[in-house]
């Protein structure tokens, strides 16, 4: 089984996602040939693949043509804010940029089948001004350098301009962007991955204006540049052949963004809703958006689990740059890591706890039973002798992630206590699935276990071992010895 955990320590973007991916060792081929295939009216991608070094640490850095020429084009006429040096000044090293251009031209609003590697000596100081004997003249179809997902503009590089123009980029919907993915040569686990991903964006945007998935019509999240990050991330995962994504606690930023309806608190309303369930970081210090919601539909949509690592074995790491100097390092980093696959499962579920001495028994037994009733994984009380000599239990209450905010409140109102640990936590579970039991009582519902070691062994359901008792008369005891199996 193939883990990646991204850490989150300077927020997540798409194009930092991507990068971090792609540094990792993923196919840049497999990379450009998928995005070409993708039917945009505005004609094909070109895209920009560049190493860089950032405050001495080595990177790749992401982007597209379109993107990153727009923000040339609005840092030349507003000029950088509060005067912040941007990360271009820095690099060096080879960048690879593949363009899909027309025959016997270098407008990037044509299509060509081929990749151009230029390997430069010097310093890139040219902020992507392209001086390789092509004239790059490039349909603009957007004017900022972002993720284009929440009407505001600072996806890939946790950006600073929210200047909401997009020229005119078309406003596609979920259901245009889905039959672009389902048309393209992506394998169809890439189509899955990426579709889930608009999905969960979609879904969110929905709530956010009270609409629904096919009335939403996304605005920068529809430009191209911003569907190349998320189809790209799928197309990246796949060739890494990765099964399961960690993610550690989310860094947001804060300040304001500007979207299309006005400014808007970081994080952006879609974004918020996506992190539901996952740990965030405020970071009252960094006056930008460091996770945008094409970062967060990412996390959503390929359904990573949050998680504080214990002890692991990283086989690759990668840095996925941003642009922007924001008094830190500034990149998403992704480790690898590579276990055989065995018959069980990993997840991260939060447990909910709370030390109680000031309710009766019936109230602590109703409280267990209602908790189980709502869904809980597992609740249980554990007996202890609390401050001034007062015995009491530790209520402890496991449950799923995105959950915990649900089970938290109902804690609250069906016992005394004023405070709650949340803890989150990593648990293994032995794959298991239903099946049935031949018994001299009848058939009976079971769940055939899946052991480490290869071997199987078969359970009866409690519930059924209960109604044969209460059936026939006998002690459960007694049934499990008649149960053979």
């Amino acid at each position: 089984m193939t883990t990646l955990y991204w850490d989150c320590f300077s927020g997540i973007a798409g194009n930092m996602a991507l990068a971090s991916l792609l540094d990792m060792g993923a196919s840049r081929e497999r990379l450009n040939e998928g995005l070409r295939s993708l039917d945009f009216s505005e004609g094909p991608i070109g895209l920009i693949i560049e190493e860089r070094m950032v405050d001495g640490i080595r990177g790749l850095y992401f982007n597209t043509v379109d993107d990153e020429q727009a923000h040339r084009h609005h840092e030349a006429a507003q000029g950088h804010v509060m005067g912040e040096p941007h990360d271009h000044e820095e690099r060096h090293g080879s960048h690879q940029h593949y363009h899909d251009e027309p025959e016997h031209s270098h407008c990037h609003n044509g299509s060509h089948d081929h990749s151009h590697d230029h390997d430069h000596d010097h310093s890139h100081d040219h902020d992507h001004s392209h001086d390789h004997d092509h004239d790059h003249s490039h349909d603009h179809d957007h004017s900022h350098d972002h993720d284009h997902d929440h009407d505001h503009s600072h996806e890939h590089e946790h950006e600073h301009h929210h200047h909401d123009g997009h020229g005119h980029a078309p406003h596609r919907g979920f259901k245009d962007i889905c039959g672009m993915i389902e048309k393209s040569v992506l394998s169809a686990r890439a189509k899955k991955i990426a579709i889930d991903c608009f999905m969960a964006l979609a879904e969110a945007e929905a709530t956010v204006h009270g609409k629904t998935i096919d009335e939403v019509h996304f605005h920068e999240v529809g430009a191209r540049d911003s569907i190349a990050d998320i189809v790209g991330v799928a197309i990246c995962l796949d060739d890494l052949g990765v099964s399961r994504v960690l993610v550690a606690p989310v860094h947001l930023g804060s300040g304001f963004v500007r979207c299309a309806h006005g400014l808007m608190p970081v994080p952006a309303p879609a974004t918020a809703l996506l992190l539901k369930g996952y740990p965030v970081v405020f970071d009252h210090d960094i006056k930008f958006e460091l996770t945008t919601p094409t970062g967060a539909a990412l996390l959503r949509g390929v359904g990573a689990v949050p998680v504080d690592l214990g002890p692991q074995t990283f086989s690759r790491v990668g840095h996925g740059h941003g642009s922007l100097k924001i008094g830190r390092a500034n990149f998403l980093r992704a480790f690898l890591s590579e276990s055989e696959p065995v018959k069980k499962n990993s997840d991260t579920v939060a447990l909910l706890s709370a030390n109680i001495d000031n309710a009766t028994g019936e109230e602590l037994g109703f409280a267990l039973s209602e908790l189980m009733g709502a869904g809980a994984l597992d609740a249980c009380l554990v007996p202890l002798l609390m401050k001034k000599g007062r015995p009491g239990h530790q209520l402890q209450v496991m449950v799923r992630s995105e959950a915990a905010d649900k089970f938290e409140n109902l804690i609250f109102s069906l016992l005394p206590t004023i405070g709650i640990r949340r803890e989150f936590i990593g648990r293994v579970v032995l794959e298991r699935g239903a099946t049935t039991i031949a018994s001299e009582f009848g058939e009976l519902a079971g769940k055939l276990i899946h052991r480490p070691d290869g071997s199987q062994s078969v359970e009866p359901e409690f519930d059924e071992l209960v109604r044969v008792a209460r059936e026939h008369q006998l002690s459960l005891r007694n049934v499990k010895q008649r149960i053979v199996v």
